[in-house]
Parts: structure tokens; C-alpha cells; sequence
């Protein structure tokens, strides 16, 4: 019970696999995912082994533009450390800066005044020694004053407090304390911090510089400034840390601040030292070994591109490309192709984009499969490889306009392996051209120029050559027969065909004439008509097993004369599969294998069935042991086979064949197979099967044409020539006679054909 079970499973799952739907979407996900694996791989960009303070043995170039993020926000630091701080008043820090000027005036002043009045007192002009007497109270003065200044203080030398009370005038004092005041109100009018609190006393010290003062008042200013001078204002820790970080933030998103890295612009030669902002710039780019970090930002955009490639390919097949998108073999073919060329450009693009054979895939596609596809191909495969090459504009001109011309191109000169030779040659000129109008514009040396024209010719010759190498193996692998191919096996010296000449020459003679009658037929119907003479010339090799059982190789009596009509039927039925296992054998494409099967369809064996029933009295004949167990046409080029076959050895037959005779058993014969329903797989129409007729006569009229009759000439009888004449008048009304009667013929059976398929049309409608 289990082991059923397992059976059934097995057995739902092969079914499953089976599906020609499930086979298109497995093969499209496979394809996707290697071809996106491909593209990510080349996308991704090398990796280097690279240490801080290190010297780089490489030259590295940016793939992408990218920002250094160290220097940019060295920058802003250096911007945000430069703006003032956010500063707060101190509370009357001004005022007494500009009191304490004040007071040390007013104590100069006073102190002056006192030893005046002292000295006054004291001493009279008229006392010895009155000057050192006058300068002792003065110093007595300065002692105090100094004292005074030192509880303000301000430190000043002996020297220069004596100058203040013993030796400055009035007018001295005056104008000193006047510059004092003003600077110092001047000075502490502005924001003094402890910051630049040195460049406030500067900018006193030099207007002290430049008055007008005497030396020693001077010198005294100079060194008052240190004293006076005081913050009025002070750091905001709290604020300044605020506003410096919203500086920073700023100057980190100011466009004019921002140190970018262009793409292509070198990160480091070989040689430079590896520095803490060129590591960053390697790290972020993922260019480093040791990071083995995954960009999947980068990784999800290439997916998306790519799926959306695919599905553009799919809608595209699917509406002008039905042919390949519903046959899995050139579904595997066309995915093949792709990938191979994926897997080419991965492995050449990083020596020169320009030796990317894209042209090989536009080519094999051209004529393997469809030139409409391999236009679209090309063009996809173009944004694929780009993707790897970072968008390199030459590669994707030159992609996207020669690989299109390679596929008009190839499709032109198929028939030919020298043609496509000569095809190669144009394209190659063709990428040259395009190579000199990008250089032209880009003003590329001359030196360039050449060398890349050198390139893209034998790329473009190279990827032609390569086509006409793979060619025969894929034609073999996938069963696809191209005119090239087809023009090799309709070669008279093709093995088969020489056996068939030499074994069973009057079979060759036959499939000759039938290629005649195919390929016209074909032609006539749209068909692919060298496909229809080839598959002519092979459509009888199985009588090669027994040709002397076959009536135009017959020299010496017919066997089937000592043998039943079963055994006949048998003999002469079994030619289809014979010729089937020999055309395996001699690798015969499968299209033309299956025209072996089909040219005969399930017919009856007319002649040995009637012979079996009315010669050999056998009242249990089955018609159905009389018919090929073959299979009816199913292609235009099967069907106009089958019409040939038949129509060439039964107008062989005919003892007179005169052009309404041929016509209307030609014409007949179409009828009795379209009756016996052999051609109700094919897609042929009545005005189809009307113009194979018409097109079969063309060939009869070339073989069977009227000749003039040459009478023998008696002197001594000139009168019988009267007789003569009266004879050939009489047949040739006789012969006129009759061909009216077969006109009418032919025209009866355009009508029993029309009313078949009127009736085949409104029994398929009723169905």
C-alpha cells in the first residue's frame, strides 16, 4: 500500500515537472538568478589589502562618486571650533574697569595736589635747599599714592609713580587721564572675554603708541592696559556647546564644505601612503579585504534591475516571439546564450570593455532562433553587461548599434558560411566607425583612436567566427536546423544521399522531383521552402532497408508478386519509421525527422488493400491494417511534402500527360487527402491548398512541356499532307474536347474542396 503511494506520489510530481508551464518558469528563475550571480559578481569591485600607515601597491580608482567623511568633517570642526562662543554679560565688569580708571586718575590728581599744598606749607621759596626739600614731600606723596594704587591694584614702578607726582605737568596729567578714560570706555564698550581679552589689550597698548603722550606716560599706559583691561563677558559653556554642535552639523551638509571623491578620480597611486581618510573612503566603498561586509543596498538595486529586465524579455516573447517562448529547447538555447556571454564579458571586461563579444550572442540568436529577439536580446544584454562596466558609454554605443546591425546583418547572409564571413567584415567596420565618432567627440589622441579601431574590428570579425565555430555544435545539440545547415545535408554528396543514389537510385530521382514540387509549394504557402526540399530529399531514405520492395527501384520483377498484401503493407508501411532510425543515425535535424514521419500520415495502402479484398478473396481485410501508422502533418512544410510525394509518382504514372490531365489529378489527389482527413492538423487553408496546386503545375509545366512533332516527308505523297492536316485537326479537337472535360473536373473538385471545409468549419463552430 505504501510502496502505491509512493508510486503515485512520484508519479504526481514527475507529471508536475512535465508541465511545459513549470519548465518555462523554472528555466527563467535558473537563467535570472545566474545571470544576476554573474552581474553581481562583475559589479562588485576588487578588494584590496590595505593597512593604515602603509605604503598601497596599488593604483585604486573610484568606482562611484563618494564623500570623504573625515576631511569633511575635519572641516566643519575647523569651522565650528572657529565661531564665537555664546557668550553672557558680567555684571558691572565695565563699570568697574572705567571706576577704577577713574579713581587712579583722581589719585594721581589728588596726590599731587597734597604735595602742592604740603610743599605750600612748608617750605618758602626763599629756603635753602628748597628743591630737595619740595622733592622729598613729592616722594613722601608717591609713597602714598603708590599705596593707594596698590588697593586697586595696579602695580607700577617707584620710578613711575614719582613721574606721576614730581615730574608730569599738569597738562600731562590731563591728557593722559583723557586718552585713559576714553580708551578704556572705548575698549570695554566691546565684548572682552577671557578669549581675546590679549588682542583688547593690544589694541590699547597701540593706540597708547600712537598718541602724542611724552615716553614715560607712555610706558605707563603700557603697562595700566594690563591692569584696566578686564572680560566683560564670558562663555556660555552650556550654549556655546549647543551652537557649536549645530555649526558642525551644519558645515557637515554644507555643499561647499563637503570633500567629494569623484568617480574615476584616483584614491591612491602606487606608492602613497595609506591615510586615515583614504582607508575610510576604501572602507565605505567596500574595497577592503578585511571588512567582508555585504552592500545589500548595492545588491537589491541590481536585482531589481535585472528581474525587471527579465520580465520585459518574457512579455516580449510571449507577444512577438510565441514560437521560442513555448518550445523548452530554445528556451534552454536562448538562456544559454545569455549566460554564456554574461559569463564572457565578466571575464574580459576588466582587460578592455571594448573586447566584450556582445555581437556573439546578437548573431547566434539572429539565426537560431528569431532576428526580432535577438534585436531585443542584445539590447538588454547591453544594460546587463553596462551594470558591470559602471555604465561605460563606449561599450553601450557601441553594444546597443553594432549589435543590432550583427543581427539584421547575419539574418542577410545565413545561407552562406562565407557570407557570414563577409558579414563578420562589415561589422567590424561598422564598430570602427563608431569607435572613431566616440573618440572624435571624447577628443581622443590619434594614438587611442588606432588602437581601439584595432580592437572593435577583430572584436567584431572574432564574434562572427566564434558564431560559425559554435553553430554546427549547437544545431546538433538543440535540433535546430538553419539555412546553412539545411543547404550542408541538401548537398548531393552528403552520405545519405550518395547511399540513396547508389542503393535505390530510382528513390533518389523520386525525393529529387519531390524537392522540386516542396519547395514551390512551400513558397506558395509561406513556408519555409528550403526546409520543405531538404526534408523532400529525405523523406524516403527508409527505403534504403528494402529498396527493391519499392516499384521505381524495381529493374527485375516486383517480389510483392510471391508475397500476401499484409506482408506487402507491412513491407511498404514500415519505410516511415525505418527512415526515422536511419536519420538518427546519420544525425538528421528532428524537424526533418519528424516530416519522415508525417509524409505519409495514416493513409491507406490503396493498391494491396483492394488487392487483399478483390485478387486474394480475404472477407476479414481490416482497413485499418492497410494504413500508415504514422503521424499526420502538422506543419505547413510536412503537409506540402506529403501533397508532393504523392502528386509526383501518380503524375509519373500518367500515360498522357497533357497540362488539363495533370492538373486535374493533381487537383484530385489534394481532395482525396483533404477527405481522408490527413491534412487536419496543419494549418492550411483552401486558398492555401489552390496555390499549392497552381505551384505544383508550374514545376509539371517545366518537365512535361509540349514538343513539336515532326512528320516524316514523302516526295512522292504531297497530297497526303491534306490527309495529315485533316487528321491532326480532328485530334486536336478530340484533345480539346477532352481538356474541357477536365477543366470541369477541376472545377468540380474546387468545389467538393471548398464544401469540405464549409462543412469542417461549422461542425468545429457546433463543437
Amino acid at each position: 500500500m505504501t510502496k502505491d503511494r509512493n508510486k503515485e506520489s512520484y508519479g504526481g510530481v514527475k507529471n508536475y515537472f512535465k508541465d511545459k508551464r513549470i519548465q518555462r518558469i523554472m528555466i527563467a528563475v535558473i537563467t535570472v538568478l545566474v545571470a544576476y550571480a554573474i552581474v553581481l559578481n562583475g559589479a562588485t569591485p576588487k578588494k584590496y589589502k590595505l593597512k593604515l600607515g602603509e605604503k598601497s601597491e596599488y593604483d585604486i580608482t573610484a568606482p562611484r562618486d563618494i564623500k570623504n567623511t573625515i576631511l569633511t568633517e575635519q572641516n566643519a570642526r575647523r569651522i565650528a571650533e572657529a565661531e564665537a562662543g555664546d557668550m553672557k554679560e558680567i555684571k558691572n565688569a565695565s563699570i568697574e574697569v572705567i571706576n577704577k580708571t577713574v579713581d587712579f586718575i583722581s589719585f594721581i590728581e589728588k596726590y599731587r595736589k597734597n604735595a602742592d599744598k604740603k610743599i605750600r606749607e612748608t617750605l618758602s621759596t626763599n629756603d635753602e635747599n628748597y628743591d630737595s626739600k619740595a622733592l622729598n614731600i613729592k616722594k613722601e606723596e608717591a609713597t602714598n599714592l603708590n599705596k593707594e594704587l596698590e588697593k586697586l591694584e595696579i602695580v607700577l614702578s617707584y620710578d613711575q609713580v614719582l613721574f606721576f607726582v614730581a615730574n608730569a605737568t599738569d597738562e600731562d596729567i590731563q591728557n593722559f587721564g583723557s586718552l585713559l578714560r576714553e580708551l578704556v570706555v572705548d575698549i570695554m564698550g566691546q565684548d572682552v572675554t577671557e578669549d581675546n581679552i590679549s588682542q583688547k589689550i593690544v589694541q590699547m597698548q597701540n593706540s597708547i603708541l600712537t598718541s602724542n603722550l611724552k615716553q614715560e606716560l607712555k610706558n605707563c599706559g603700557l603697562l595700566l592696559s594690563k591692569y584696566l583691561i578686564k572680560p566683560n563677558r564670558t562663555i556660555n559653556a552650556e550654549g556655546t556647546r549647543a551652537k557649536k554642535e549645530r555649526i558642525y552639523e551644519l558645515a557637515l551638509n554644507d555643499p561647499n564644505n563637503i570633500v567629494m571623491v569623484k568617480k574615476g578620480d584616483r584614491i591612491l597611486s602606487k606608492g602613497d601612503v595609506v591615510t586615515e581618510d583614504k582607508l575610510k573612503i576604501l572602507e565605505e566603498l567596500n574595497l577592503l579585504e578585511t571588512t567582508g561586509k555585504i552592500d545589500f543596498s548595492f545588491a537589491i538595486g541590481i536585482f531589481i534591475i535585472i528581474f525587471l529586465i527579465s520580465i520585459l524579455l518574457i512579455l516580449y516573447m510571449n507577444k512577438f516571439c510565441r514560437k521560442v517562448f513555448n518550445n523548452r529547447n530554445d528556451l534552454i538555447l536562448l538562456s544559454l546564450l545569455i549566460l554564456i556571454i554574461l559569463i564572457t564579458a565578466r571575464m574580459v571586461f576588466e582587460i578592455s570593455t571594448l573586447t566584450i563579444p556582445i555581437f556573439l550572442a546578437a548573431a547566434l540568436i539572429s539565426i537560431l532562433l528569431d532576428l526580432r529577439l535577438a534585436i531585443i536580446v542584445n539590447f538588454l544584454l547591453t544594460i546587463s553587461i553596462s551594470i558591470m562596466t559602471n555604465g561605460e558609454i563606449k561599450f553601450m554605443i557601441l553594444g546597443a548599434i553594432s549589435g543590432a546591425f550583427t543581427a539584421f546583418i547575419v539574418s542577410k547572409t545565413s545561407y552562406h558560411r562565407n557570407s557570414l564571413s563577409m558579414g563578420g567584415l562589415i561589422i567590424g567596420i561598422i564598430n570602427v566607425l563608431i569607435i572613431i565618432s566616440i573618440d572624435l567627440i571624447e577628443k581622443y589622441p590619434l594614438k587611442t583612436i588606432v588602437y581601439e579601431s584595432i580592437v572593435v574590428m577583430l572584436n567584431g570579425f572574432l564574434s562572427i567566427v566564434l558564431t560559425i565555430g559554435l553553430l554546427p555544435y549547437l544545431e546538433v545539440a538543440f535540433n535546430i536546423v538553419t539555412p546553412i545547415r539545411l543547404l550542408e545535408l541538401s548537398n548531393p554528396n552528403h552520405p545519405l544521399l550518395k547511399r540513396l543514389l547508389i542503393e535505390a537510385p530510382g528513390t533518389y530521382h523520386h525525393s529529387l522531383m519531390v524537392g522540386n514540387l516542396a519547395e514551390a509549394g512551400a513558397e506558395a504557402v509561406g513556408g519555409n521552402a528550403l526546409l520543405a526540399r531538404v526534408a523532400a530529399y529525405f523523406h524516403d531514405i527508409g527505403k534504403l532497408k528494402r529498396p527493391g520492395f519499392f516499384m521505381e527501384n524495381q529493374m527485375d520483377g516486383n517480389p510483392h508478386d510471391k508475397i500476401t498484401a499484409n506482408l506487402s503493407t507491412l513491407v511498404i508501411t514500415s519505410h516511415i519509421h525505418d527512415g526515422v532510425e536511419i536519420a538518427k543515425r546519420y544525425r538528421i535535424p528532428q524537424v526533418i525527422r519528424d516530416i519522415i514521419i508525417q509524409h505519409h500520415g495514416t493513409t491507406l495502402v490503396a493498391y494491396f488493400y483492394h488487392k487483399a479484398k478483390n485478387v486474394e478473396k480475404d472477407d476479414s481485410v481490416d482497413e485499418e491494417n492497410f494504413r500508415y501508422d504514422g503521424e499526420k502533418p502538422s506543419t505547413k512544410e510536412a503537409a506540402v511534402v506529403m501533397l508532393a510525394d504523392s502528386v509526383e509518382a501518380a503524375v509519373r504514372s500518367m500515360p498522357d500527360k497533357t497540362e488539363g490531365k495533370i492538373e486535374g489529378f493533381i487537383r484530385k489527389i489534394i481532395k482525396d487527402k483533404l477527405d481522408d482527413g490527413q491534412l487536419d492538423q496543419c494549418n492550411l487553408t483552401f486558398k492555401d491548398l489552390d496555390n499549392i496546386a497552381k505551384a505544383f503545375m508550374k514545376v509539371f509545366g517545366g518537365y512535361f512541356h509540349a514538343r513539336e512533332e515532326y512528320p516524316d516527308i514523302k516526295n512522292k505523297d504531297n497530297v497526303s499532307n491534306n490527309e495529315n492536316d485533316l487528321k491532326i485537326n480532328e485530334q486536336n479537337s478530340n484533345d480539346s474536347h477532352e481538356e474541357t472535360n477536365f477543366r470541369d473536373t477541376i472545377e468540380e473538385t474546387k468545389g467538393q474542396i471548398a464544401a469540405h471545409y464549409n462543412n469542417k468549419t461549422h461542425k468545429e463552430k457546433s463543437e
